[in-house]
């Protein structure tokens, strides 16, 4: 216990210096935290947008673009050989050899339809039931109709606030589904739609002409969603006057069923009027451009480590010289070189603590609040143990190597020299 206790009062006397050490430690351990915090929780929050979102692949009409300017003035885009999607291309989609990859298939067509009173809408033309299970955050405010989806929602953790709920735990299945399925003459208006149209379920709605009947309202969901109307597909054709046309084809795939590099191929090459994305090729780019950024990060916090390593071991070899007369005395007094190299490196080593765990919180801290905006999204860092764990071994390793050439320093002080400074 002697050795601890010499020690606790070196570091007390010598507050100043001892802090200016600690501060270097916290401040390389803690850039390491941050950023590694920051990058995590970017991950798996793009992971979750993902998951949420439902939808895999897309698939859009090929077109051709052309921006130019007049006289300084930058024109609008003008389109050119715009290709059409049709109710045959998904016949085509269905008889893929890798058809079985995919889940969920809601092709889609949109326009704007009119308000007896000249107001525009957006129109949606899908099956709704397609709709919902890639969509799982959309559900029908219709009391005769919500009882399984308000069921499965009822399950999920944030019932009541259709903006914070957990998506990723709800699995509507096609038959939670079989009440949804509206006629011809029957629409579903967004929230937002509704509450401008002031309509109520069972109302009558007079759009492009047509006479249709209010079948249900989705619950406020805060996405785009709640300012269109939806209704089936044929209905929507007929409305725009666009036949066998669709606009896009959304898709929910399963990846352990088979390659999705594989499915996509075949898609592009019995479709080569079209525009295939796969929002999870994006997410590997954008985890691509992520690790880049860890290992940018990473390379600027070894950096920040390294000078606090160097000011760690120009402070204890400073601190070893002051103590000339104090390591004299130890020597007179019977303590070997061990004991005096041990006391330097318990002082490295006791700092190295308080510098690890310090450094963890500052840098938690700081990805916690500062997260979100370097990240430029919403995003909750979560705080590990084993992140302390290593932020603790790194410090300790920092501090014992920036420790080993004072120790030395003061082993093999000659004790008849440091006793004339007496």
């Amino acid at each position: 216990m002697q050795f601890y206790h010499i020690t606790f009062n070196n570091l007390r006397r010598r507050k100043a210096k001892m802090f200016f050490v600690l501060l270097g430690l916290m401040i390389g351990i803690a850039t390491i935290v941050s950023v590694y915090g920051v990058i995590e929780a970017m991950k798996i929050e793009m992971t979750r947008q993902v998951a949420e979102f439902g939808v895999n692949v897309v698939i859009t009409p090929e077109a051709g673009g052309l921006t130019f300017s007049y006289g300084g003035i930058t024109l609008p885009e003008i389109m050119y050989d715009v290709a059409q999607l049709s109710t045959t291309d998904i016949d085509v989609i269905q008889g893929l050899p890798s058809r079985n990859m995919i889940k969920v298939m809601a092709p889609k067509l949109l326009g704007l339809g009119t308000l007896e009173h000249g107001q525009k809408m957006i129109m949606v033309g899908t099956d709704l039931q397609e709709e919902f299970l890639l969509k799982p955050w959309l559900r029908i405010r219709d009391k005769d109709q919500r009882s399984k989806v308000e069921e499965k929602m009822q399950e999920t953790k944030g019932v009541g606030d259709s903006k914070k709920m957990d998506f990723e735990t709800i699995d509507l299945t096609r038959q939670d589904l079989e009440g949804l399925n509206p006629s011809d003459d029957q629409i579903v208006l967004g929230s937002s739609a509704a509450a401008s149209l002031g309509a109520m379920e069972g109302d009558l709605i007079t759009l492009s002409g047509q006479v249709l009947e209010v079948f249900g309202i989705l619950v406020e969901s805060g996405s785009v969603e709640d300012q269109q109307v939806f209704m089936n597909l044929p209905t929507a054709q007929k409305l725009l006057n666009r036949p066998d046309e669709i606009t896009v084809i959304e898709m929910s795939v399963d990846y352990l069923a088979g390659s999705e590099e594989a499915l996509l191929l075949e898609i592009d090459e019995a479709l080569p009027h079209t525009q295939v994305t796969s929002l999870r090729q994006e997410t590997l780019r954008r985890d691509e451009m992520l690790t880049r950024l860890v290992r940018f990060g990473m390379t600027v916090s070894l950096l920040v480590l390294l000078v606090g390593m160097l000011v760690v071991g120009l402070t204890m070899s400073a601190s070893v010289r002051e103590r000339t007369r104090e390591i004299g005395v130890f020597r007179a007094l019977g303590f070997r070189k061990s004991h005096i190299a041990k006391m330097i490196l318990l002082e490295g080593v006791f700092i190295s603590l308080a510098g690890g765990f310090l450094g963890y919180l500052v840098g938690m801290l700081i990805a916690g609040y500062g997260g979100p905006f370097f990240a430029g999204m919403n995003i909750a860092v979560v705080w590990r143990g084993d992140l302390l764990l290593i932020s603790i071994i790194v410090a300790l390793v920092i501090g014992i190597l920036s420790s080993l050439y004072p120790a030395y320093q003061a082993a093999k002080l000659d004790p008849v020299e440091a006793l004339r400074f007496i």
